[in-house]
């Protein structure tokens, strides 16, 4: 049972994340005229889902990086310093 929170916090945090990248598309046309004003009605639309696309590619980037690094360095090591 030692895994368990641990477990769960992944959990957590992978449903927290996906609740995310929901809501961001959900709000993609408010967010596009909020923070990419322009003359045409679509280069918004377009700016905001790159910006989507560009953070739902750098979740699998980031797990890959991070599980090299866990892997060079210890797993121990690298979960002692998360739980802090």
């Amino acid at each position: 049972m030692a895994g368990r929170p641990l477990n769960e916090g992944a959990v957590i945090g992978n449903a927290l994340e996906w609740y995310d990248f929901t809501v961001f598309g959900f709000m993609t046309v408010v967010i596009a005229h909020l923070f990419f004003p322009g003359e045409n009605e679509y280069s918004p639309i377009l700016l905001t889902t790159a910006t989507f696309g560009v953070a739902f590619v750098m979740r699998p980037v980031g797990g890959i990086v991070l599980g090299c690094t866990r892997i060079a360095r210890g797993a121990r090591r690298r979960c002692r310093s998360s739980s802090r």
